[in-house]
């Protein structure tokens, strides 16, 4: 009888130790396809646009009481008259593990985002109510894809109505003059046509901020930000 009891134990610890070990490498497998993933989706979509002896600006943005700096925008106010053609490329904002990815993705307006399911189960995307485009794309399948086209500069929260854990935002800004941070707080914005401009910031859970900067044609200028929590 003792013989019988250690060795359905010794089974059941291998069991368990199998299990384990699928477990870890399912976990193992997604995360890599979360990563590779994050690396392959854009996070900025803009036109190409034919600038004159254009200058850059670069800086950092520090987000604090916040997990880290990624996911901050830094857009350039006005440029001109804001009068520029949409981008022929089409965005995306996959769902995978039931995330959004990427969860910021900033656009010029005219752009339209393809919203693919690469899950494993169904979703349903939608907009807030109380944002300047609202949709509702209904429950769909696996493998499945469809567009929203954003012709309104704002923020759109993204939600899905099968998972309540799940959110995500598109940002649609009225020039192509923006840039997305790393979760260092880095940006890059390029191609900028030489002037004087107010640059501005946005980030889902902090309050906004501003400065003026001058860019010189063929020259790069650094700025940087400190964004904190909204009142």
């Amino acid at each position: 009888m003792r013989n019988l009891c250690l060795t359905v134990l010794a089974f059941l610890a291998l069991f368990l130790l199998a299990t384990n070990l699928r477990a870890q490498d399912g976990s193992e497998n997604m995360q890599e396809k979360l990563r590779k993933a994050m690396q392959n989706l854009k996070r900025e979509i803009r036109p190409d646009v034919t600038v004159e002896n254009p200058g850059i600006i670069t800086g950092k943005v520090k987000c604090s009481r916040v997990r880290h700096s990624g996911d901050a925008i830094v857009y350039i106010e006005k440029v001109g008259d804001n009068n520029y053609d949409p981008p022929t490329e089409h965005g995306v904002v996959d769902q995978l593990n039931l995330v959004f990815l990427p969860h910021v993705i900033a656009v010029q307006k005219g752009t339209t985002i393809d919203f693919p399911n690469s899950d494993l189960v169904r979703h349903n995307v939608f907009s807030t109510p109380d944002c300047c485009t609202q949709f509702n794309l209904g429950t769909y399948d696996i493998g499945a894809s469809k567009p929203v086209t954003f012709n309104e500069s704002c923020e759109i929260p993204l939600l899905c109505n099968v998972h309540a854990e799940m959110s995500a935002y598109v940002v649609v800004l009225d020039n192509p003059y923006f840039g997305v941070t790393e979760k260092d707080g880095s940006f890059r914005i390029e191609n900028v046509p030489p002037g004087a401009y107010r640059l501005k910031t946005w980030h889902e859970k902090l309050r906004s901020v501003e400065q003026e900067v001058k860019v010189e044609g063929g020259k790069t200028v650094d700025v940087s930000f400190l964004m904190k929590k909204r009142k």
